[in-house]
């Protein structure tokens, strides 16, 4: 998901004498850079200084450490809040969907282990189907995650169990060392990677920032616990406990449908494992709380639907939009089509391409700087250091650009920066292994072909998918309804079967209401 840059210049220092924690709140916020000035040597001086001091303070966690304080937990939540939201999309913008996702969250924060605990809840707008939480009582549900919960008790058992994980202080058990060296991996890759988007050993990839440790993945026993918490939570708040197990059958369901080839977001299951063992503890769990409850828990069903009717699906305007083999991004005025054979992917950070022949296609962004041309941004600042040939300076759809092509590691890597504004490079890079060489070459000569900067009108006619909720009629069908279905998914009737927690075998009643994609 790609937005316009700003130019950052962030500089870490290690003058004193620091905390572990303060280091590690440091270490993590260079994880986000797009930008390091200075020149390589200057910047691997940076990187030996930052491991030194990131495997000292592992060193000194080993001797003995205890763990950090809970002050200490809600400083590094509140520093890596603004990293998640920039990372994640933003904040989705809905106050409808807000308010009630908030409502949500301070009722089940009141019947936790910990009610004293200032909960924030963030809605992230990114189609990825995940939930987490920070240190400090952060915590976050993307509007993928919503679009799949099929009531308010499935969304309040999601956030009973990442509560769960911030009660019961899973962030502050993990093993400081195990933390330290994930710092120091990531802060080596983000450093490395940052400025020319290429790494030391030329691997070909365009930009690659290291991930955030504290978003690592959870033991087993830390799952299974705020499986627990969380359930008991819900119970006390009055919500159906069963509902935590509902949607974890829902989220199996959905990662076998991505891992079919049908969908390309990230989910839930990339930071929260799953088995068949723990749903069914899930299901104990709940029968044993269920029990305890003096009345019938609440569902919510209609309460949900009517919140999420109209909600963006898929990617948003913002993030850029894909339809088949077209990208186009509304802020940026830019439109592409990738050549056939090649799957497209809105990531996080940049948009790509692959093919079956292992040919890659890269679109990302970078800061500018002033008056910068892209013939001098590609030999100065991306390929820095880097023998180009081919080099050309040319133009596309009347925008300044530069072209040119290195050899890598393990074949070869063809160039093209555009003028993207004043603040800003537009970067687009073919990749391709050994004996490849002239599929790359073909690639690129088609991407600029189809490559359309567009006119105002043009730019704001670009508009996501909306979620839309149904009513079912007499004689419509699973069949019926999936052929109405619109998105990048090929197999409508699976993605409709999925987002409405319908087996193979299920029916539809009419009068029933139902989630659909629509335009």
């Amino acid at each position: 998901m790609l937005y316009p840059t700003e130019l950052r210049d962030h500089v870490l220092t290690l003058t004193k004498p620091v905390s572990f924690v303060q280091l590690l709140a440091s270490a993590l916020s260079l994880l986000d850079l797009k930008l390091i000035n200075g020149s390589p040597k200057q910047m691997m001086k940076r990187v030996k200084l930052i491991s030194v001091f990131c495997l000292a303070a592992t060193l000194s966690a080993c001797g003995g450490a205890t763990l950090m304080s809970e002050a200490e937990e809600a400083k590094i939540g509140a520093a890596q809040h603004p990293n998640i939201v920039r990372e994640y999309g933003g904040a989705y913008i809905d106050p409808k969907i807000n308010a009630y996702v908030e409502t949500v969250m301070a009722r089940i924060g009141r019947f936790s282990d910990r009610p004293d605990i200032d909960y924030r809840i963030t809605v992230l707008d990114t189609p990825m189907v995940n939930a987490f939480a920070l240190p400090g009582g952060y915590t976050y549900v993307t509007r993928g995650l919503l679009a799949l919960a099929d009531n308010e008790a499935e969304l309040a058992g999601v956030i009973g169990h990442e509560i769960a994980h911030v009660t019961a202080r899973h962030g502050a058990r993990r093993q400081t060392a195990a933390v330290g060296t994930a710092v120091v991996a990531g802060v080596l890759g983000a450093v490395l990677n940052a400025r020319t988007g290429l790494s030391g050993r030329a691997t070909g990839d365009l930009l690659n920032v290291g991930g955030s440790a504290i978003l690592a993945d959870y033991s087993r026993d830390n799952e299974y616990e705020a499986d627990n918490l969380g359930i008991k939570a819900m119970a006390r708040a009055g919500y159906e406990p069963h509902a935590q197990g509902e949607l974890l059958t829902s989220l199996a369901a959905f990662s076998k449908f991505q891992s079919g080839g049908q969908e390309a977001s990230a989910n839930w299951f990339s930071t929260h494992p799953n088995n068949e063992a723990r749903i069914a503890k899930a299901r104990q769990k709940a029968d044993s709380a269920g029990k305890k409850m003096p009345t019938p828990g609440q569902i919510g069903t209609d309460r949900h639907l009517q919140m999420i009717d109209g909600m963006v699906y898929g990617d948003s305007a913002r993030a850029g939009i894909m339809r088949g083999r077209r990208y186009e991004h509304a802020a940026l005025a830019l439109r592409f089509d990738v050549p056939r054979g090649f799957k497209l992917n809105n990531g996080q950070t940049r948009v790509t391409a692959k093919h079956d022949n292992d040919v890659q296609i890269i679109f990302d962004l970078d800061a500018r700087i002033a008056n910068e041309a892209p013939a001098a941004y590609l030999r100065g600042t991306w390929a820095t250091g880097q023998r180009l040939s081919g080099f050309q300076d040319l133009k596309i759809d009347g925008r300044q650009a530069a072209l040119g092509t290195l050899k890598t590691q393990n074949g070869i890597a063809v160039l093209l920066a555009i003028d993207g504004g004043e603040k800003q490079i537009m970067r687009f890079g073919v990749l391709a292994p050994r004996g490849r060489e002239s599929d790359a070459e073909a690639a690129m000569a088609s991407l600029r072909r189809a490559i359309d900067f567009l006119t105002p009108r043009q730019a704001g006619a670009i508009r996501p998918y909306r979620l839309r909720v149904v009513t079912v009629k007499e004689g419509e069908s699973v069949a019926s309804l999936g052929r109405r279905m619109r998105g990048p998914a090929a197999d409508k009737e699976g993605l409709f079967r999925v987002l409405n927690g319908l087996g193979q075998n299920d029916t539809l009643a009419a009068g029933s209401r139902v989630k659909l994609v629509s335009d």
